[in-house]
Order: structure tokens, then C-alpha cells, then sequence
């Protein structure tokens, strides 16, 4: 399948799940997530749900984990800056629905060691669909080279993504309900 039929196929079937399956699901990811990664001391990018998406509740983890969270921020066309989270008081929701600070201090993308990725639908080999702007590639293409790319998502793999482009970045692992994939 191509991206955009993916990416239609994969927002009607997460809009047509619960409120009540998506609290369980966010919470199964996270406890995952928990078990299944050395996040500990870590400095995490994590993205925050856009609610009318029904994305992952990614406040769980914040709640539950002893480490350091950088909030990425939308800086023109398609380029993140990243802010340390200290309180829900930094937030604001911008003009796309996503919780974002207002002020903070800013955190090189170089001193990232994981970030958590949102996505619509991701492959066997770790390529994703995501809303199609190019945020997320052109943020990851700019990491160290060690740092962690997980997805966090309410479905498993897909077996193959037909329009990969040499841009798309590949992802280290991915969580859902149902298992933890490495690629």
C-alpha cells in the first residue's frame, strides 16, 4: 500500500476505537514501554496527543518515569525545536490541536537519547506513516547516531510501506497493545 492509503485506512481505524480502548491501550504501551526500555536518567523527546487524533495518552509515561522530557515545538515548515518539561503550566495548545510549552529551556536534538515517536502506521522494517508534513524525518535525521527511534502506536506492523523515499527514517523498535518490534 501507499502512504496515503495507509494513512486514510489507519485514522478511520483509530478514530473508530473507544475512549475506553484507547485508555487501555495507552496504559498497556506504557507499562511496555517501562518494561521494555532503559529509560531511567534518560533525556526522552516525547510527543504529547493530540486529543481530536486520539493519539496515545504520552502523559502516563511523564508521570511514571524518573528522567528528563523535552517537548518538541513547531518551528516553521517543518522543523522541531525541543523544550524541557517541568508542568502542564509550560503548556498551550497551538493552532494544530498539539500541546506545546510557551517557555522553557531549550535541549539540542545532540542530547537526546530516545525519542518517542508518534505514528499512524509503521512497517515490518520500521518505516512509518505518520500525517505527512516531514516533522518527525527531518528532526531524526538531525540525531546522534545512537540515539533511540521508538514508536509508539495502537497497531502492529504493517507488512510493507510501497512509497519509502530515501529521506524516511527508519525506527530502532515499536510498542503497541499487543508486542514490542524491533527492527
Amino acid at each position: 500500500m501507499l502512504k496515503k492509503e495507509i494513512r486514510t485506512l489507519f485514522k478511520n481505524k483509530r478514530a473508530a476505537l473507544s475512549k475506553t480502548v484507547l485508555e487501555s491501550h495507552s496504559i498497556v504501551i506504557v507499562n511496555k514501554a517501562i518494561a521494555e526500555l532503559d529509560l531511567k536518567d534518560k533525556k526522552i523527546s516525547i510527543f504529547l496527543p493530540i486529543e481530536r487524533f486520539n493519539e496515545i495518552n504520552t502523559f502516563n509515561l511523564i508521570d511514571k518515569i524518573d528522567a528528563e522530557f523535552c517537548v518538541p515545538v513547531i518551528q516553521g515548515e517543518n522543523n522541531l525545536k525541543h523544550i524541557k518539561y517541568t508542568s502542564p503550566d509550560q503548556l498551550e495548545i497551538n493552532a494544530w490541536g498539539i500541546p506545546e510549552p510557551t517557555f522553557g529551556e531549550e535541549v539540542d536534538v545532540k542530547e537526546l537519547d530516545v525519542v518517542l515517536v508518534p505514528l499512524l502506521a509503521i512497517d515490518q522494517s520500521g518505516y512509518r506513516v505518520g500525517y505527512g508534513k516531514g516533522f518527525y524525518d527531518a528532526f531524526l535525521s538531525e540525531c546522534r547516531d545512537d540515539c533511540q527511534f521508538i514508536g509508539l502506536n495502537y497497531f502492529d506492523p504493517i507488512p510493507h510501506i510501497e512509497d519509502v523515499r530515501p529521506e524516511d527514517v527508519k525506527l530502532h523498535a515499536c510498542i503497541t497493545p499487543y508486542g514490542f518490534f524491533t527492527f
